[in-house]
């Protein structure tokens, strides 16, 4: 029989609490595994797939995309969702699949990756959000936080904003920031949403920005911005890295890819109701 091979993308969400992390290790559950043993089961065959991005221990997906290849192509896509979704565990969901060229790589083919971390800024404890966003009771300065995030868009170094063990064989720390902002929940008294869009990102690059920038606006770093903290170089000069389960991979971007903005689009306009 002649191979006729085809690539398959996924939109894909789940709850980092469920899950060590994105990619496959051992004797521990993660999003790939489950993933590859759903395909296993339905394509008869161990299949790899490629993510948009290998999130860490307790950090969540809104809308992470992640490819596949077949030998043949799949006859019913809608079919074929509703089993992978079966064989899943229930902290993970796909919610679409389309077909996409051989040549695209979730990883490799992807323009920007966005990502969003969540701050309750309360008096008390907000026991819906817990593991899903970082409390803060004392005062955040949320103008200075704006001004921060308006002087990070554009090229810099980040090396004093990453994990010091992730930079050994690492050839550029520097990195394009396209958008930065803060959205403050009109549904959700004291839910702050910080998010960021950028081309690229280093090992817990967020979550030390993002704990960097928290330590600015309550204060605790009078005496300096975030540029200065760039221009250092140094690890030890930024702020606390903040804990995963305030994180989201919100969206990924492929700029020769329409395929994969009409899943996007499509999950907003359908919002998983039966079509």
């Amino acid at each position: 029989m002649t191979e006729d091979p085809r690539n398959y993308a996924l939109l894909i969400e789940f709850d980092g609490g469920c899950f060590f992390g994105y990619q496959s290790q051992k004797q521990s559950p993660t999003v790939q595994e489950e993933i590859e043993k759903a395909l296993e089961i339905l394509l008869k065959k161990q299949t790899r797939i490629w993510g948009a991005g290998r999130t860490d221990t307790g950090v969540h997906a809104r809308g992470m995309i992640v490819n596949f290849k077949t030998d043949s192509p799949i006859p019913n896509l809608s079919k074929f969702l509703l089993g992978m979704n079966a064989l899943t565990d229930r902290g993970l969901a796909i919610h679409e699949m389309t077909e996409v060229p051989l040549n695209f790589n979730s990883q490799f083919s992807c323009s920007a990756r966005e990502y969003e971390y969540l701050l309750v800024n309360a008096r008390f404890p907000r026991p819906v959000w817990k593991n899903r966003a970082f409390w803060y009771q004392h005062r955040i300065d949320v103008s200075r936080l704006r001004e921060e995030l308006e002087l990070l868009k554009g090229e810099h170094d980040f090396r004093s904003l990453a994990k010091a063990t992730s930079m050994r064989n690492r050839r550029t720390t520097t990195r394009v920031i396209y958008d930065a902002s803060l959205l403050e929940s009109e549904e959700e008294p004291g839910l702050l949403r910080l998010r960021i869009k950028a081309n690229g990102f280093l090992h817990n690059m967020v979550r030390i920005l993002t704990g960097t920038l928290f330590e600015i606006a309550i204060e605790k770093r009078k005496e300096t911005n975030i540029l200065k903290i760039l221009s250092s170089k140094d690890r030890t000069i930024a702020g606390i890295t903040l804990p995963p389960y305030g994180l989201y991979f919100l969206k990924a971007y492929y700029d020769s890819f329409p395929e994969i903005d009409r899943m996007y689009q499509d999950r907003k306009e359908f919002g998983g109701v039966p079509r």
